[in-house]
């Protein structure tokens, strides 16, 4: 009984968690929607936010490899998050990255608090280039 209730523990509570770099590259490459800080109702992380932070705990430039290939793999919301760390690592390549995106109309599901909304993804990279995202890099 105790064996069964610690595995159905371990198992609940790594549910949602990735464990390692390459699961974290998994898990943000689809996630859907990009947000920072707390959010829902219960102000939890957010899991792209938890990927993201396995992530950029590798060293540097494994981190941007990573990084960049969440961005050129990943969905609106990955690259969302792969944009806040490349201008972290590697601010010419970030600069790059923004400028081939003023033209875009592709769209990323967004989240602050409670509020989902959808946004042009060149405007959610105009704000992670204006710093908006700095306060939860800092914030560890």
């Amino acid at each position: 009984m105790k064996r069964t209730a610690a595995l159905l523990l371990a198992i609940l509570c790594s549910a949602g968690y990735a464990q390692n770099p390459l699961a974290a590259v998994k898990s943000i490459s689809n996630i859907g929607i990009f947000a920072f800080g707390g959010v829902g109702f219960a102000g939890k992380t957010s899991q792209g936010e938890i990927d993201f932070r396995v992530i950029e705990s590798q060293p540097p430039t494994v981190a941007l490899e990573e990084f960049e290939k969440v961005y050129a793999n990943g969905d609106a919301a990955a690259k969302s998050y792969a944009l806040v760390g490349i201008r972290q690592l590697d601010r010419k390549r970030f600069n790059e990255l923004l400028q081939s995106l003023q033209d875009s109309e592709q769209k990323v599901m967004t989240m602050q608090g409670c509020i989902l909304q959808k946004q042009k993804l060149a405007d959610v990279a105009k704000s992670i280039d204006a710093g908006s995202y700095d306060g939860y890099l800092q914030a560890r």
